[in-house]
């Protein structure tokens, strides 16, 4: 019964984990983008949406996409404001937000502090391959509690 009791928590631990995700509606990748492994240039990305939220949200879950060098970020941040805005999701504007400087754009769904954002690499030359991350984020833990 030892062994059936850790299974039933990592079971519970894994279900709660998966209630968070799907209250936060995620938007879908342009076509022709592929998903990617989490690797060191998305642990920078991470890096780098992790110091834009300036602890107004955490990262629950991420995912990652190639996307193909002609997509410029803009069609990528439209495509996401054009899924969101038939959900009535709003993006929120940020104090700090640089247009043009930062590829950072947070979308707060409901009242648990949970969000949606889309992020790319400062830097990123217009003719190569992009990295765009997908986030769930929800309340800084100092929130929690």
């Amino acid at each position: 019964w030892k062994n059936a009791r850790i299974v039933m928590a990592l079971a519970m631990m894994a279900w709660g984990c998966g209630m968070s995700e799907s209250t936060v509606f995620q938007p879908k990748p342009l076509d022709g983008v592929k998903e990617v492994l989490a690797a060191d240039d998305s642990k920078k990305l991470d890096a780098v949406v992790t110091a834009f939220l300036r602890n107004k949200y955490a990262i629950a879950s991420a995912r990652y996409y190639q996307v193909p060098g002609e997509i410029p970020w803009i069609a990528v941040s439209k495509n996401v404001q054009n899924q969101m805005a038939e959900k009535s999701i709003q993006r929120t504007m940020f104090e700090w937000y640089e247009p043009g400087i930062d590829f950072v754009e947070v979308y707060p769904q409901g009242k648990n502090g949970a969000a949606f954002a889309v992020a790319m690499p400062k830097g990123t030359k217009s003719s190569a391959d992009k990295l765009v991350g997908f986030y769930v984020l929800s309340a800084p833990a100092a929130a929690k509690k």
